[in-house]
């Protein structure tokens, strides 16, 4: 019996390392084709993973974009316009019906204010990429553009790649959901078993994961969407006469010399703490002056004697 349990556990493992050499086998050989057919054939193994509901093909009117490329490629598309605008709530009305034709929506919204009104915002934009490319031409007629990029990034290799991983992976936690189901086994196996399991399943998370954000951006492009409103133009009035230039003149004056007269009643208040202490000693030095002051000893004048004064030479004869 104990031979024949050990021969059965051997098996048990000879075959799990089999089907994990066997689904690390298939992820190499993944990643070394390139083909179409093969990418055809690998999306249409995971099935439900890869499929996402197209919003931008359910109904008829809205837009389409006539691109001649594979269908079966993974683009994903992104883009920034800036525009300038003569008022930010038409445009935007403009935008948003555009957006309910296009099947998008607005991601996300910033605005700034100036004086009451908008004066500048920043728009993120999901449209769905079937509409991408028709749409940026209508979003143009919006107002005056300013700059314009747009980008596609191809992931279909990316993709496919990683649909492969995701398959092979599945492959195997199914087989060792089936080694851990045997209780026969020892109890070193089975905790052996359990962490390889979750390793798998950590890997089928990611795989899925990167998945799923791939699909929302193959499916739905990003534009940016900066708007800027153009200043009102002031129109320039007639030059004042003579008049107006005196009266300007004098209410100039008079502003100036209240602003004078402001400055010295603040100062006068911010120096009145020290003229409270200047006061006691300049009273105090008066009086000590009176007191002491005559006592002191004046300076002796001396007398100034003058120098004699040199005979001058006679001249020779």
């Amino acid at each position: 019996m104990r031979i024949r349990t050990r021969s059965a556990r051997a098996a048990r493992f000879a075959t799990y390392a089999l089907l994990t050499s066997a689904a690390f086998a298939a992820c190499a050989k993944s990643d070394k084709s390139a083909s179409a057919p093969a990418a055809v054939s690998t999306e249409r193994a995971i099935g439900a993973v890869s499929q996402v509901a197209n919003p931008a093909t359910d109904a008829p009117d809205r837009l389409a974009l006539q691109s001649p490329t594979d269908p079966n490629r993974k683009v994903i598309r992104t883009g920034r316009i800036d525009l300038v605008v003569a008022g930010y709530d038409d445009a935007r009305a403009k935008l948003d019906a555009l957006l309910a034709k296009a099947g998008g929506y607005v991601d996300s919204t910033q605005v700034q204010h100036y004086q009451g009104a908008v004066s500048s915002a920043t728009l993120v934009l999901r449209i769905p990429s079937e509409s991408f490319g028709a749409l940026l031409p209508l979003l143009r007629q919006l107002g005056e553009i300013s700059s314009e990029s747009t980008n596609a990034e191809d992931v279909t290799d990316q993709y496919v790649d990683l649909a492969a991983r995701l398959a092979s992976a599945k492959t195997l936690e199914k087989r060792l959901l089936e080694l851990a189901a045997d209780r026969a086994s020892g109890v070193e196996a089975l905790l052996a078993v359990e962490r390889e399991l979750a390793r798998v399943r950590g890997e089928i998370e990611s795989y899925e994961g990167k998945l799923r954000q791939w699909n929302d951006q193959i499916a739905m492009s990003t534009l940016t969407l900066g708007i800027s409103t153009r200043a009102p133009a002031i129109a320039a009035g007639p030059s004042p006469g003579l008049g107006s230039r005196i009266a300007e003149g004098f209410s100039t004056s008079v502003q100036a010399l209240q602003d004078f007269g402001g400055w010295l009643a603040v100062t006068g208040i911010a120096l009145l703490p020290w003229l409270v202490l200047a006061v006691p000693g300049i009273v105090f030095g008066r009086r000590w002056w009176r007191r002491h002051g005559k006592r002191l000893p004046s300076a002796v004048a001396l007398p100034i004697t003058p120098a004699p004064a040199r005979p001058l030479a006679e001249p020779s004869i």
